[in-house]
């Protein structure tokens, strides 16, 4: 059975006042009393009963900004999906949980929104950042403000974020160069569409896939990198000028969001079952592609944990006053073939 106040009071022959400034760190104790009271609580591992102060802190909300990319990315509504289910679990609490998705990935847009949401008074923020110095910056100056900061999907260095959120992109790329080797064994021209190099995730990805390819050297050729800022039909265009201009070419590897358009310029070359594709995030799109044969492994990073992630991380850190597990949370990479759909 849990220990409460009142025991610990009892126990230590003080008044509940007493211990609950002990337990707060507030001045006005002994040094002596205060020992006496943390060895008791310690001992007998007492947890505080954080439902009751959220429960009481909940007359006065607590504002959360989650920062996002551009909703016409697939991958971002299925991050919705798990910050909407954290936000109806919290809000009993009194989370107030904002959500910002902007419409470019323009640096001077998202600084705009950070601004926007200090002006709201928000207590924490979950940032998709941009890889820009003014972001950074300006991320700092929130954190000086005293808003907790958290980094999500794209890391980026010199920000004092207290936990980042995401997987080893690096990791990532070299997975897609190491499976895309095993279609390519006799190697060939490839073509790599990101969604910009302003956003670090996309930066590892690219980075992984060289360094994997020159390692083994591997005789894969990379014709051309270009950028899609997650956009499909982007990516349409970008697939029909590397179809057209590179007529041997054998595989597309894309880092970013608007794989649907990847398909559908393979289908009207009538070439889905002959270039290999490999892409990222498990959504509506992907699953097709796949099930038809034309993309052929998908890996995974669990959008929706990590949009639930973000809200209760912020609500535990502002709330119950808890650190995360761990400075960095690791998102583990999935792998999907047509076979385990």
């Amino acid at each position: 059975m849990a220990i409460t106040i009142k025991q610990i009071a009892e126990l230590a022959n003080v008044s509940r006042g007493t211990v609950d400034k002990v337990l707060n760190d507030r001045p006005g104790v002994k040094e002596e009393t205060r020992q006496k009271v943390l060895k008791i609580a310690s001992e007998l591992n007492y947890q505080p009963n954080f439902l009751g102060k959220a429960l009481v802190q909940s007359k006065k909300p607590v504002k959360i900004g989650i920062i996002l990319t551009p909703e016409y990315n697939p991958f971002i509504q299925k991050m919705l999906l798990g910050v909407h289910n954290a936000q109806n679990e919290f809000s009993a609490f009194g989370v107030d949980v904002l959500v910002k998705m902007p419409i470019s990935l323009e640096p001077a847009e998202q600084i705009s929104i950070l601004d926007g949401l200090e002006s709201e008074g928000v207590e924490g923020m979950a940032i998709f950042p941009i890889d820009d110095d003014m972001v950074r910056n300006k991320i700092n100056q929130l954190i000086d403000k005293g808003i907790a900061v958290i980094t999500f999907n794209s890391k980026i260095d010199g920000t004092n974020d207290f936990c980042f959120i995401g997987q080893n992109h690096r990791k990532g790329g070299r997975t897609a160069a190491g499976l895309l080797m095993k279609l390519l064994p006799f190697g060939g021209d490839v073509g790599v569409i990101i969604s910009s190099y302003q956003l670090s995730c996309h930066q590892g990805r690219l980075q992984g896939f060289m360094d994997k390819l020159n390692e083994t050297k591997a005789p894969i050729h990379i014709v051309d990198v270009q950028e899609n800022q997650d956009r499909k039909d982007e990516a349409f265009k970008i697939t029909l000028e590397l179809c057209n201009q590179h007529p041997q070419l054998k595989g597309i590897y894309i880092t970013s969001g608007g794989v649907a358009g990847v398909g559908s310029a393979l289908r009207l070359l009538n070439l889905s079952q002959k270039v290999a594709v490999i892409c990222h995030d498990l959504v509506p799109d992907t699953l097709a592609l796949l099930e038809d044969g034309t993309v052929d492994f998908a890996l995974g990073q669990s959008p929706e944990f990590q949009g639930y992630q973000l809200v209760k991380i912020l609500f535990e850190y502002l709330v119950k006053k808890q650190e995360p597990t761990s400075r960095d949370i690791d998102i583990p990479i999935t792998i999907e073939t047509q076979d385990t759909l």
